[in-house]
This record gives structure tokens, C-alpha cells and sequence, in this order.
């Protein structure tokens, strides 16, 4: 049984790699001339890329994610790639940086480890050990050429490169390695609604802790719930499951030690500038930031211009609330005042996840780290109430992305995002994972923990020996 994803109609040329098997990872530059993977403007070799024009250095790039996947997973039927670098949403803040999908799902095919289940095509073909559907492409790959326009996000653009020097720009290298990723098998078909009711094979690992239950045991609705059950949406895969304490590091927290009643530890988000909460020291009362309301923060708990209650913040950790300013801004001014630390509030709640913060500036000394907007709610509320306080903390027992059980979360924001829920890696995780749902500047040429879902899903590890590479 097969279904097909109907996808934009794109243009061809072709470029190959031979890996373990004897199948090839076959990519397939659909661009008409002149753009895309085709774009004649000459560029300077960097970081190892050696072609001399726009087109060139992107089709290298691709083809070196598609060498480092092609040594990593095994097969004996060539797996054919659809790739286009054409114009994809972007504004001056936002972009979508490329997508990925299996083209073709299977199910019921020879040699099929389990019936009744959809598996991405690539995986279906390995499985079976021939083509299922020799007149489709197996993954359809899409890149975003507006990216390279001082019109999306302004001065910041792709960095072909290998070596993973991006500095502010974007690596496209890593960006495909996780394209190529989803069309492998990081992926599910028509969830939380099952075509023909068949679950897929990831469905089949997708498990809510507090239900109890992975997808394929669930109702379509228990379902729809699920995919928004914030920190509770795991994969209970057991290569995963056994790999996360190697890869995972352990989670730094926020613990808050009195009062009794809202005594726990808080999931952080981290910022990308000051000392690494892992390595900084901050315990204390916690006290709200009071400053004035005006144009620079329209509150007088934003922490964005200098506070009016310095003295009682001095030597203590400040609670302000995020908006208006920036991160950077907000530590400065809390450190101006003499505190040890600042504990971010989320002012929104469509992800019920604490944001990371972007910035740099070597002047902030202070660990800065934030919580949800309910979490900072049940901190100020208790505020009146007397003494609140707090210290991070490693905890060594939990895993920075794992579920209290030990599973490695799945992305769950409390709001769905389309094209990103669930079938990423949660954004706690840390070190930064290449499945996240936002590509992060500190990865590495790594396949981390997604090589060993891939393994729970049917793909197998090559051969040691033997590996050989063609190119035509």
C-alpha cells in the first residue's frame, strides 16, 4: 500500500555518493538555470568549500550533508533526493529556512517489520530491499534562496562554509543535515487524524507520559491533546532511551528552596551571553526589579531602565518580566544595581517553554536565565508573602531534554506550530540536538541522538569496512 505527498512541482541535474550498501544517496538539483543551485554569481571558496559560484558552493554544501548521512545509515537502494533553493517565507525577524518531507509513504510492503504501520519512503525501500516506487523521488528537499537578501533578517544570510564558522550568519550545512533528517524518518504522516487509520512508524514510538500511552494506542483526539501535553510529549525508542545520558548533559535548574508551596525545580531557558548558568553561581532571595515606566519599558517590571528599588535588588537575584528592551539590556541594568542574578518571566504563553535569549555583550557578568509565564506568575505572587528563594542547580539524577522517566523529550509547545510540533527534539535539550525545531549556533557536524531513532524506526548502521564513495 502506497500514498503519495503532493508536493510544488520543481526542476533537474544530478550529483551522487555511494556509502556502505551498495544504494546511493542521489541528489537531484530540480532548479531551473540560473538560480538556486544554479546561480552563476562567482563567489569566494570558504571554510573548505571549494566552488567559485553561489550555485556550486550550495549544491556542495548539500551533497556533503547527503556524504555525512550517506556514512552514517545503511542501505541497497538508492535513495533519491529532490532538492530546490528557491524563495521561501522571510521577513526582517522570521524565516523559514527550508523543509523536507518523504515524498511517498508505504505500508504492507515485503519484509515490512511491522503491518498496518506507514514508513517513510527511504526507510520502506531499505526495508523491502528494492524500489517500491520507482517513478517517485523518495524525499523532496526545499532551501531558501531569500535568505541571501539584505531583505530577510537584514544583513545575516547563509554561510556556506564547512567548518561551522557562521558567526551571525546562517550554516546551511547543518540546516540540510536536518532537512534530509526529516525525509528520512524524523517525520510522521496525517497525525493527529491516521491515513486509512494506519499510525506511523514514528507515531508508534510518540509517548505521552501522563497518558500512559504511545499514539497508536490513542484516539484521534487523545491525540490532538497530546500534541500540546507541554514536557510530557516523549519517544520511548529504546536506542534513544539508552544513548540519552551520553549525549544529553545533565539539567541545570532552578530550584527554588522556600517557600514550601511553590518549592520544585523550574526548567530554565539560557541565555547566549554572560556565564553559562552550568558554571555560575547564583542562590539567594529572589525580589522583584522595580523600575520606571516610561518609553524604554511602558512597565515598571521590565527591568529596561535603571531601578528605583536597587537597594532592596542588591545582593539578590531580580525578577523581571520579558518584553520591550533587550536581554542584554535587561541583564546590564540588573547587574548595574547590584544583583547577583536575573530570573527572566515569559510574557507569553503560546509555548509554555522558557525562551532562550539572544544577544552578546562581554560586559554582562551575571547569569541570566528565564522560566515560563505561569512559573514567573507563581514566583511574584508568592513575592508578598515573604522570603522566596532560589539557587541553580545541577541536578546530576535528570538529563537536559529528558522526561523525569528518562525518556528525550519531544517538541511540544502548549500552542501547535505547524511544520515543528512534535516531530523535533524539545528546545531544553543541551547540549543543542540537529533535530531541534531551530537551527542553533554551537552545532556540531553531528547526527547526535537522531542516528539512534533513526535505528529505532528500522534504519541500520553500515559496514566498518568497506565504505566506498562515487560521484558522477
Amino acid at each position: 500500500m502506497t500514498r503519495r505527498l503532493l508536493l510544488p512541482g520543481i526542476l533537474l541535474l544530478l550529483a551522487t555518493n555511494a556509502f556502505a550498501g551498495t544504494g546511493r544517496i542521489l541528489i537531484l538539483n530540480r532548479d531551473a538555470a540560473g538560480v538556486g543551485f544554479n546561480d552563476p554569481t562567482p563567489a569566494e571558496p570558504i571554510g573548505g568549500n571549494d566552488g567559485t559560484t553561489i550555485g556550486q558552493q550550495r549544491l556542495n554544501v548539500f551533497q556533503r550533508a547527503a556524504d555525512r548521512w550517506g556514512t552514517t545509515l545503511d542501505t541497497n537502494v538508492d535513495i533519491r533526493v529532490r532538492a530546490t533553493f528557491n524563495s521561501l517565507p522571510c521577513t526582517d525577524t522570521r524565516v523559514v529556512l527550508g523543509q523536507a518531507s518523504a515524498n511517498t509513504w508505504h505500508a504492507n510492503f515485503p519484509g515490512a517489520p511491522r503491518q498496518n504501520v506507514w514508513y517513510p519512503a527511504a526507510l520502506a525501500n531499505k526495508l523491502a530491499n528494492f524500489d517500491l516506487d520507482s517513478t517517485r523521488d523518495d524525499i523532496v528537499t526545499q532551501f531558501n534562496s531569500a535568505l541571501d537578501n539584505a531583505t530577510c533578517l537584514g544583513d545575516r544570510g547563509w554561510y556556506y562554509g564547512f567548518d561551522g564558522r557562521e558567526s551571525d550568519d546562517t550554516w546551511l550545512y547543518a540546516v540540510v543535515l536536518h532537512e534530509i533528517g526529516h525525509g528520512l524518518g524524523m517525520a510522521g504522516y496525517s497525525a493527529p487524524d491516521f491515513e486509512d487509520n494506519l499510525p506511523s512508524i514514528f507515531d508508534t514510538f510518540t509517548y505521552d507520559v501522563a497518558l500512559g500511552r504511545t499514539w497508536d494506542q490513542m484516539t484521534t483526539e487523545q491525540r490532538r491533546v497530546s500534541q500540546t501535553n507541554t514536557g510530557n510529549l516523549v519517544w520511548n525508542g529504546p536506542n534513544v532511551t539508552a544513548k540519552s545520558a551520553a549525549v544529553l548533559e545533565p539539567v541545570t535548574t532552578l530550584t527554588v528552596t522556600e517557600p514550601s508551596s511553590i518549592a520544585r525545580n523550574y526548567d530554565i531557558g539560557t541565555a547566549g551571553f554572560g556565564p553559562a548558568p552550568n558554571r555560575a553561581s547564583m542562590t539567594g532571595p529572589i525580589v522583584a526589579a522595580l523600575d520606571a515606566a516610561n518609553e524604554a519599558g511602558p512597565t515598571t517590571t521590565d527591568g529596561c531602565t535603571a531601578y528605583s528599588n536597587a537597594d532592596a535588588v542588591r545582593g539578590k537575584i531580580a525578577l523581571v518580566d520579558r518584553g520591550v528592551c533587550t536581554f542584554v539590556e535587561k541583564a546590564l541594568n540588573a547587574q548595574a544595581a547590584g544583583a547577583i542574578g536575573v530570573v527572566l518571566a515569559d510574557n507569553r504563553k503560546d509555548t509554555c517553554l522558557a525562551p532562550s535569549m539572544g544577544g552578546s555583550d562581554p560586559d554582562v557578568t551575571i547569569p541570566i536565565v528565564s522560566i515560563t509565564q505561569d512559573d514567573g506568575k507563581a514566583l511574584r505572587d508568592q513575592l508578598p508573602n515573604g522570603t522566596v528563594s532560589a539557587m541553580l542547580r545541577i541536578d546530576p539524577s535528570r538529563r537536559a531534554g529528558a522526561s523525569g522517566q528518562g525518556f528525550v523529550r519531544l517538541y511540544a509547545p502548549c500552542t501547535f506550530e505547524g511544520g515543528s510540533s512534535v516531530y523535533h527534539w524539545d528546545t531544553v535539550a543541551s547540549p543543542n540536538l540537529l533535530m531541534e525545531p531551530s537551527i542553533n549556533s554551537d552545532l556540531l557536524d553531528s547526527v547526535d541522538l537522531s542516528i539512534y531513532q533513526m535505528m529505532d524506526i528500522g534504519w541500520t548502521l553500515p559496514a566498518r569496512t568497506g565504505r566506498r564513495f562515487v560521484r558522477r
